[in-house]
């Protein structure tokens, strides 16, 4: 209940914080145009009996030339068929993740961001015994779960009018066991995300 309790406060904070953007860089230079951007980025992997399939789509809007502010999904597709070992062919699995948050990116520097990213994961898994002999034999079972985490870390980037491109590090700072971005001690894995992002929509600002 307490991570629960501190998730929410930080989701109310970014809240306030995306409401009052406008009025708090109201004196910071900002470029001429404030565009809409989606973009994102895309995982694949595997190797050894597993594959993985992931992608993150994001939507943002460019605040001024020091605030990006926006939304983000995570979709996760994760399989593994093991080899046989000593005749046994042991346990497959697969694993289904949807998951959604809000950001901020904040460039101090030309082409460095720190990024903050509130986010709740919901994951389906199944299993099954390949085995053929055993009480456990042909058995499978599946298990769902929601954890909530918050992302924070920094990235390299360009960015610009017509796009974006960039390179982030972060990791979970909340503990949660059934977080996607923590591993079976409870450590926090490093999140290395590399993406892109192009305009959609840009408003010009009037001219005084």
């Amino acid at each position: 209940m307490k991570k629960k309790f501190i998730y929410l406060i930080l989701i109310a904070l970014s809240n306030c914080i995306i409401a009052n953007a406008q009025d708090v860089v109201k004196t910071m230079p900002s470029m001429n145009v404030n565009p809409i951007f989606i973009g994102g980025n895309l995982v694949i992997g595997g190797g050894a009996g597993s594959f993985q399939l992931g992608l993150n789509p994001e939507m943002y809007k460019r605040v001024n030339d020091y605030v990006d502010i926006g939304a983000a999904t995570n979709l996760f597709f994760q399989s593994f068929n093991p080899t046989i070992s000593n005749g046994l062919p042991g346990v497959s699995s697969r694993s289904f993740q949807l998951g959604a948050g809000a950001f901020t990116r904040i460039w101090p520097l030309e082409k460095f961001f720190i990024q903050i990213q509130p986010e709740y994961n919901y994951t389906w898994s199944r299993f099954k015994d390949r085995g053929t002999e055993g009480i456990n034999a042909g058995a499978s079972r599946s298990i769902r779960f929601g954890a909530e985490s918050l992302l924070a870390g920094i990235g390299y980037g360009t960015r610009s009018e017509n796009g974006m491109t960039y390179f982030s590090v972060m990791i979970d700072l909340f503990k949660n066991p059934n977080s996607p971005y923590r591993d079976g001690y409870n450590r926090a894995d490093p999140i290395i995300r590399a993406g892109f992002a192009f305009p959609i929509l840009s408003a010009k600002k009037k001219q005084p």
